[in-house]
C-alpha cells in the first residue's frame, strides 16, 4: 500500500504524524511519502517537501515568498500526480493548497481524505461543493461542521472528534510568579509577536517568564530571565499565558490555563480579512465555540501595558470548553479506520 500525506503547518504536522503511526499499525508495510514536518518525518513519512518551507500564513506573507511556495507546490503535484497512482492521499487542513491537488488526485482514482474542514462558518461558505469534489472522505474536527455540507453524499462527511483529545496536558498547581508567552510556531508570527509579548511580560513584572516555541524555531537573542520551553507540559503551572490565536488556544483551554489572546498580521492581510470574513465576532477558537469572549482578545494594535493589565486580571482558572467539544481520544485510529473502510 502506498499513501501520500500532506500537512502545510506545524499543528497539521502533528496530526499527520499521529495518522501515519496509526496507519502503519494497521498496515505495517505501508509506504509513506508527502509534505512532512519534523513530527511526520519522525513517524516515517519520507519528505517530498518539508513543512518548514511553507511556514507562512496570510495573503501578504504568502505573496512575499510566492516563488518558494509555488516551487513546493510543483514538487508536491509532481510526486502526487505523476507515476504510479497512490492508494490513499490524506490532506490536513490548508485548503487553499490542498483542494486543487486533492481534486486532481481523486480524478486519477486515488482515494482522497481531508482531515479538518475549511472554516466555512467564517468565510467563503461557497467553497463547500469544491471541498466535496476534492475529498472522498472529510473528517471534521468540530461537531457543528458536517451540517455545513448539505450536498454531501451519505457518509462522505463525518465528525471524528478533535486530535487534541489525544494530547491532554494536565494543569499543575499554578505558580503565581510564572507567566508564559506563546508567540507562534512560524518565523513570521515570531517576528510580529515577540517584541510586544516580551514588552508585555516586562510590564507585567512576573519574575518567572517562559517562551513556548516549537522545536527548531530559533528566537535569537532574548532578554535575561526569559527561558525557552518546547512543550506545553513545561508551562502547565503558569498563572497566566499570553498567546497568539490558533490551535494553541484550544490546547490552553483544554489544559485549564488562563490566557489572553493577542494577534497581529500584515496590514494587507488584515484589510483583506475584514473584507472577506463576515459574521464572526471572535478569532480564538474557545471564544468561537462558546459564542462569547471567554478569553480576552486583542487584535492588530498590541499595547504591552494593556496586555499586562489583562493578564493580571485573569481568573485563576482558564475558560472551559463546551462539554464534549473535542470528542473522545483516539482520533487518528478512527480516521484511519474510516479512511480505509
Amino acid at each position: 500500500m502506498r499513501a501520500f500525506l500532506s500537512a502545510a503547518e506545524p499543528s497539521g504536522d502533528r496530526i499527520g504524524a499521529a495518522f501515519a503511526r496509526a496507519l502503519r499499525a494497521a498496515h505495517p508495510g505501508v509506504e509513506l511519502h508527502g509534505l512532512a514536518g519534523p513530527a511526520m518525518r519522525d513517524a516515517g513519512v519520507a519528505p517530498v517537501a518539508r513543512v518548514e518551507e511553507l511556514s507562512v500564513m496570510g495573503a501578504a506573507e504568502v505573496l512575499a515568498r510566492l516563488p518558494q511556495v509555488l516551487g513546493v507546490r510543483r514538487r508536491i503535484a509532481r510526486a502526487l500526480l505523476s507515476g504510479p497512482r497512490w492508494d490513499l492521499a490524506v490532506f490536513i487542513d490548508s485548503a487553499d493548497l490542498h483542494l486543487p491537488l486533492a481534486a486532481r488526485a481523486r480524478a486519477r482514482g486515488t482515494r482522497t481524505v481531508g482531515l479538518g474542514s475549511p472554516q466555512l462558518w467564517a468565510w467563503r461558505p461557497g467553497r463547500a461543493p469544491a471541498v466535496l469534489r476534492a475529498y472522498e472522505r472529510l473528517a471534521c474536527f468540530f461537531a457543528f461542521e458536517p451540517a455545513l455540507y448539505a450536498g454531501a453524499a451519505p457518509g462522505q462527511v463525518r465528525w471524528l472528534g478533535h486530535p487534541l483529545a489525544d494530547r491532554p496536558t494536565a494543569r499543575r498547581t499554578a505558580d503565581p510568579d510564572h507567566l508564559a508567552l506563546c508567540p507562534g510556531s512560524r518565523p513570521s508570527e515570531l517576528r510580529r509577536h515577540l517584541g510586544p509579548f516580551v514588552a508585555a511580560a516586562a510590564a507585567h513584572g512576573a519574575p518567572r517568564r517562559t517562551l513556548l516555541l516549537p522545536p527548531g524555531l530559533d528566537p535569537g537573542p532574548l532578554p535575561a530571565g526569559l527561558r525557552v520551553a518546547r512543550t506545553l507540559d513545561e508551562i502547565a503551572d503558569a498563572r497566566a499565558v499570553l498567546t497568539k490565536s490558533g490551535t494553541i488556544t484550544l490546547e490552553l483551554a483544554a489544559a485549564g490555563l488562563p490566557f489572553v489572546v493577542a494577534h497581529r498580521v500584515h496590514p494587507l492581510t488584515w484589510a483583506l480579512g475584514r473584507l472577506l470574513v463576515r459574521g464572526v465576532r471572535h478569532l480564538a477558537l474557545p471564544n468561537i465555540l462558546a459564542g462569547a469572549e471567554v478569553a480576552p482578545e486583542r487584535l492588530q494594535r498590541l499595547d504591552p501595558a494593556e496586555l499586562a493589565h489583562l493578564l493580571r486580571a485573569l481568573p485563576a482558572d482558564g475558560p472551559a470548553l463546551p462539554a464534549g467539544a473535542l470528542g473522545e481520544p483516539g482520533f487518528a485510529a478512527r480516521a484511519v479506520d474510516w479512511a480505509l473502510s
